[in-house]
């Protein structure tokens, strides 16, 4: 379609040529000599034409020759760009190489997506037009006549034809606005996401000073340019400034032939629309994302009959000679971790790491060419393993790793408390290179999966029985997660007395391996991406019932299904977080101890116990998601198997008990006076207790177990249940007459407040961040089926939530109010008047309805 429109726009300049070629043939032997007299001068009138405005308009210019040539006249850089390139597709990409303010981009980032355009012309003007590839249409079915007029590529950007080249093969434009211009796409600015919107939290903004924004220079190969541009901005009141390297690069005309992508295997990819009378409407595809993996033609042979066979290009990634040179091996070792998984395809050496080369001056990280592992020297706690891709095809051009320096001192800490009653070398104030470095290794070995086009995969730890995680044989084998993708990070289910058990994830999983084949292994004997179609769907039937290859995407804000979570490991929350508790306490009774730093003061202690504090917090949300909890699977229907699961009754109590008690026990433990008196009063029990209350109320939780009783009522967990259960916790001791301390105080005020609450009797409080907020996200979620469709589900349980919900609030309020109402007289002092003003708020609250 875009070569059509292209034509279409440069006929102008060659309609004249081709007609006369046509005529100069038909009557070339009446007017032969007639058409060499009147031709001749036009042409070369012509040349001189263009030769003279070219040399006036690079009088004085600098020539860089490359892709385009470029010429440098003051501050103006004009761009050569070839006749034939026009309808050839480019991708431009802007990266930040420095920065003077690393809060929201840090220098190496590319904070837009790259834009992908083509090239046309007519006789004043040449027009970049940004290339719209998402929808499809069979070339051979008579709808693509209206595809093309429905899907034409929009014109970005238009320049003055300023000169032809001498030969009249290329035009001469000056493109210098494109790169020191406020250009939305290249902005230096990250957009707002919706932890933003959430978070009520605002993205860095800035407005150009154009008279302190420059090109600082550019560039030139056969395949790309670079330009270099200092940009300045004022943010809030104050000077900012980036220099920033856009990239322009020629992409091959012969695509990749894309591999369509399948919901079972964790892929980035390229949403495609398909238009096509073969199907009764329209189809909605994916294109994974990966690198273009193929033998050398002179290996292919070698190839099939099974030997290891380099690929033609392989997958280099630089190293960043900015990290100590204590780490770099680490890195390197978990880039090449990946190797063994492409041998196991057929290729070797198809990722290597080198570091950044010393002596070749076109060596640039911020060059689309290079793929870089790069450090960033900021406090965020973080790494990324960003890629940019060809959305024709799906094709990753290029990846990066963003290796923030502090992510040390996250690596510390993590280890630390999840490890240290097993391992006595976490203990220290600074880790050993080999212990930090194996560390260095996971997340490389993670990041760059990332670049290869792998997704996160949470579904993986669910896979191991909680109890395998304390056999030394079992880990040694498996480590902690089948997927080096997942979010699992150290064996906090070890205890002291299991001796040999591995404590980290594998260098890679038995999952990583199998999604490696699946996206790269070529397969010859199909000639299209829909004839792999079978092949690929096979190979996921040989592992579907083999959990240790189940997939599980990564959850949008909440996590609904126990078996896809965060920082999680093994197959039961409660039976993992009672083993995680376990090693917390004792952490905590060794704390000073094993935090002491001569000549220091807390800061150790005080960071360690926070840790601490987290890492119980994980415990108890991770027991949460079975509350209301939805097994989520996408099956084919030739394997009869259900696409949601409910977490069985017993199992959704158990969670409950667990979370209830933890929280009643929490002053045992956390406020250690060995610890509070050297760190001060930095954490509450009751702030948790406010946390997880408010959690326990939230949307998701009320839907599913709504959506459960609608389905399956004789085996369901209802709502009004769960309302039960709580209730029995929250006044377990005031039923039976027991000593109430702050914190049973404080539980029952935060539960009575959120009974009110969820039945509309009490204002909500406004926060900077507003639970209220979040159950509104959480119901937009719910209501436009974004969890539901993709399991592809598509029952909508909010219709009848609140004929469930309301009542059963309303009969818990009654109860507390009873319950108070005979109890107010009772206890200590305190006590008394603690029911007292629990009496009196819901009095208050039921009065004003």
């Amino acid at each position: 379609m875009n070569k059509i429109f292209t034509l279409l726009l440069v006929g102008a300049l060659t309609a004249g040529a081709v007609t006369a070629n046509a005529e100069s043939q038909i009557f070339k032997k009446k007017k032969k000599k007639a058409k060499a007299e009147t031709e001749q001068p036009a042409a070369k009138d012509s040349t001189k034409s263009s030769m003279t405005e070219y040399k006036k308009l690079l009088k004085g210019a600098k020539t860089i020759d490359g892709m385009f040539k470029v010429h440098i006249v003051k501050d103006k850089y004009y761009f050569e760009i070839p006749k034939d390139l026009m309808g050839r597709d480019f991708m431009i990409a802007s990266r930040v190489s420095s920065t003077s303010n690393n809060k929201d981009i840090a220098a190496g980032q590319m904070p837009r997506n790259p834009v992908l355009v083509t090239f046309s012309a007519d006789k004043k003007k040449i027009y970049m037009h940004k290339k719209m590839v998402r929808n499809l249409c069979d070339t051979t079915s008579n709808m693509y006549a209206a595809f093309q007029r429905n899907f034409s590529d929009p014109i970005w950007e238009a320049y003055k034809i300023e000169s032809l080249s001498p030969d009249s093969s290329a035009y001469v434009i000056d493109m210098s606005s494109l790169f020191i211009t406020d250009v939305p796409e290249f902005s230096p600015f990250r957009s707002e996401n919706i932890m933003d919107v959430l978070m009520k939290r605002k993205a860095l903004k800035g407005s150009l000073a154009s008279s302190k924004s420059t090109i600082l220079g550019m560039k030139c190969f056969p395949l790309n340019i670079n330009i270099k541009t200092l940009m300045s901005y004022t943010v809030d009141g104050g000077p900012f400034t980036v220099t920033m390297t856009r990239n322009i690069i020629l992409l091959p005309e012969e695509i990749m032939r894309p591999r369509y992508g399948d919901s079972r295997i964790g892929y980035f990819d390229e949403s495609k629309r398909f238009y096509t009378e073969k199907k009764d409407g329209l189809q909605e595809l994916t294109y994974i994302n990966r690198w273009d993996l193929q033998p050398k033609p002179e290996d292919l042979e070698r190839y099939k009959q099974g030997e290891l066979v380099e690929p033609q290009k392989p997958i280099v990634y630089y190293v960043d000679t900015a990290i100590p040179d204590k780490w770099r091996d680490y890195i390197k070792k978990g880039i090449e971790d990946w190797q063994v998984a492409f041998e196991e395809i057929g290729f070797k050496n198809a990722i290597v790491a080198k570091d950044y080369p010393k002596d070749d001056p076109n060596f640039d990280p911020d060059d689309i060419r290079y793929s870089c592992y790069r450090m960033i020297t900021t406090p965020i706690q973080n790494s990324m393993g960003p890629s940019c891709a060809d959305p024709r095809s799906g094709e990753i051009i290029q990846g990066d790793v963003l290796f923030y320096s502090n992510i040390i001192k996250l690596l510390h800490n993590w280890r630390f408390v999840q490890t240290a009653t097993v391992d006595p070398k976490v203990r220290k104030a600074v880790f050993d290179d080999e212990t930090m470095g194996s560390s260095l290794r996971y997340v490389a070995a993670h990041e760059i999966g990332h670049t290869l086009g792998l997704m996160h995969n949470f579904g993986a730890s669910y896979s191991y029985p909680v109890d395998s995680l304390r056999s030394a044989t079992f880990t040694q084998k498996y480590g902690t997660t089948p997927s080096i993708m997942d979010y699992t990070r150290y064996n906090y289910v070890a205890q002291p007395e299991d001796k040999g058990v591995a404590l980290t994830p594998p260098l890679l999983g038995v999952y990583d391996k199998f999604a490696i084949k699946w996206g790269y292994k070529p397969i010859f004997d199909a000639a299209s991406p829909e004839d792999e179609k079978a092949t690929l769907n096979k190979w996921i039937k040989e592992k579907e019932n083999d959990p240790m290859y189940k997939y599980g995407p990564q959850p949008f804000i909440n996590e609904v299904d126990p078996s896809c979570k965060s920082e999680d490991l093994g197959d039961n929350a409660v039976k993992a977080g009672r083993y995680g508790l376990k090693n917390l306490k004792l952490i905590m009774k060794n704390l000073p101890e094993w935090t002491y730093e001569d000549d220091h003061q807390y800061e150790r202690l005080t960071e360690s116990y926070q840790e601490v504090i987290m890492q119980m917090q994980r415990y108890l949300l991770h027991a949460m998601v079975s509350i209301g909890g939805i097994y989520f699977d996408e099956p084919r229907r030739d394997s009869e198997k259900p696409v949601i699961r409910f977490v069985p009754k017993a199992e959704q109590k158990e969670a409950l008990k667990f979370i209830m008690e933890t929280m009643m026990e929490l002053p045992e433990w956390v406020l250690d006076k060995k610890v509070i008196e050297y760190t001060g009063p930095t954490y509450s029990p009751s702030t948790l207790q406010s946390i997880i209350m408010n959690r326990l109320f939230f949307t998701y939780i009320t839907s599913s177990l709504v959506l459960y009783e609608e389905l399956y009522p004789q085996q369901a967990y209802t709502f009004a249940e769960y309302m039960d259960d709580i209730y029995d916790f929250v006044w377990k001791k005031t039923i039976s007459g027991a000593r109430l301390n702050m914190y049973d105080r404080n539980l029952q005020i935060t539960y009575v407040e959120k009974l009110l609450k969820e039945g509309g009797m009490l204002k909500q409080k406004s926060s900077p961040f507003s639970f209220k907020d979040l159950n509104e996200v959480e119901k937009q979620l719910l209501t436009d089926n974004v969890d539901w469709t993709k399991a592809g589900f598509e029952l909508n349980p909010l219709g009848s939530v609140d004929m469930v919900k309301n009542p059963a609030i309303y009969q818990k309020v009654m109860d507390s109010y009873s319950l108070l109402r005979s109890k107010v007289n009772t206890g200590d002092a305190t006590t008394r008047a603690h029911y007292q003003s629990l009496v009196f708020k819901i009095k208050q609250a039921l009065t004003e309805q």
